[in-house]
């Protein structure tokens, strides 16, 4: 008689046992394979400098180098390359008043760029020398913002954020010759801070503070040609996670990190992260996301994976930018300090309170 396909026989008693003990087997063997990651540590605080700003990792140094503007009101303008380790200072790039803000590395070149947002001029930077060997610009009083460098195609992307009679823009750098090749102002009404590069598909993501969205800019065409909602207020930074589709998109206003599908523009989830959350920066395998919440003084690391918030740390006053070093996995924290109060007009700056706790750099171990 041919067997029931619906039922079986049940497996005798040392038979069950062997089976149950292969599988209790297998499965150890795979919480060996993946063991729990090791919770995360400040390792190190070191202060450094008034002003402090963005951090760039750069393979031609081995060092992390960070923006400084210097106290207010003096030409004490600097970048200083740390030790990845230890965060001593290596070496200094005098800019007088030159300050530059944001940073990217082209480490094909060996150029460091840095965005003189008071100039309105993109510095390249001979990392080599630490002489000044170009200053890009384009047209006059540019309110420059971020650069992302493409160092595959040989060119930067500058955020513009657009006040009072100039527009909102991003500026294509050709960082062969130094020069800017485009600008694109199409479709980007709305303050436009940061940037996201999505390289398979030609094109950028730009968070656009005042109407609460992001736009996806078509590098082809030169113009902004989708708008979608940034799930929450003052959107201010982007990371684009190209495995998975997703972007990370800081909410300052709402202290919230946004993890909205890049096809759709639909919101996948939405995390309180902290007061003022400002900068997102992805691990290099994209595992983790590290968030600088400036108003809480903390940075969040977040699995990107299970959109969970793993762990909240204390590194300073007012966390600024994080940078990473993909090679070790080390990421790198500005923490601005506390300001004086603006001075009333014609009376003199007050000087700034003490701060133990700014004007520092963290050292991030994950």
């Amino acid at each position: 008689m041919p067997a029931n396909p619906a039922h079986t026989l049940p497996a005798p008693p040392a038979l069950r046992r062997r089976h149950v003990l292969a599988l209790l087997g297998a499965a150890g063997l795979a919480l060996r394979a993946a063991p729990a990651r090791a919770a995360a540590t400040v390792e190190k605080t070191v202060k450094l400098a008034p002003g402090l700003y963005e951090l760039a990792v750069s393979t031609t140094t081995n060092l992390v180098h960070v923006a400084s503007t210097g106290p207010r009101g003096a030409d004490g303008a600097r970048i200083f390359g740390l030790d990845p380790r230890t965060l001593e200072t290596r070496s200094t790039i005098e800019l007088g008043a030159e300050a530059v803000f944001g940073l990217g590395v082209n480490d094909s070149t060996g150029t460091l760029f840095g965005t003189g947002t008071r100039s309105g001029k993109l510095l390249a930077i001979d990392l080599r020398s630490g002489q000044v060997k170009a200053r890009i610009a384009e047209g006059e009083g540019a309110h420059l913002r971020q650069v992302l460098v493409d160092e595959a195609r040989n060119r930067a992307f500058v955020s513009v954020f657009g006040y009072r009679d100039k527009p909102s823009a991003i500026w294509v750098v050709d960082t062969a010759a130094n020069t800017v090749s485009a600008v694109i102002t199409e479709g980007l009404e709305g303050g436009i801070s940061g940037l996201a590069h999505d390289p398979a598909g030609d094109r950028l993501f730009a968070a656009a503070l005042e109407p609460n969205q992001v736009v996806e800019v078509s590098l082809s065409r030169r113009a902004g040609v989708r708008r979608f909602a940034s799930g929450g207020e003052g959107p201010i930074n982007l990371a684009f996670h190209a495995a998975s589709g997703r972007l990370f998109c800081t909410n300052q206003k709402s202290g919230q990190l946004a993890v909205l599908d890049a096809a759709s523009g639909q919101p996948v989830k939405v995390l309180e992260t902290g007061a003022g959350a400002l900068c997102v920066t992805l691990s290099g395998d994209g595992a983790l996301a590290y968030v600088a919440n400036r108003g809480a003084g903390t940075v969040s690391l977040v699995d990107t994976r299970e959109l969970a918030v793993l762990a909240s740390l204390r590194t300073g006053t007012h966390p600024n930018t994080v940078a990473v070093d993909r090679r070790t996995g080390l990421a790198y924290v500005t923490n601005k300090a506390r300001m004086a109060p603006r001075p009333a007009q014609g009376q003199p700056p007050a000087p700034a309170p003490e701060d133990p706790n700014g004007d520092t750099v963290s050292l991030i171990r994950a």
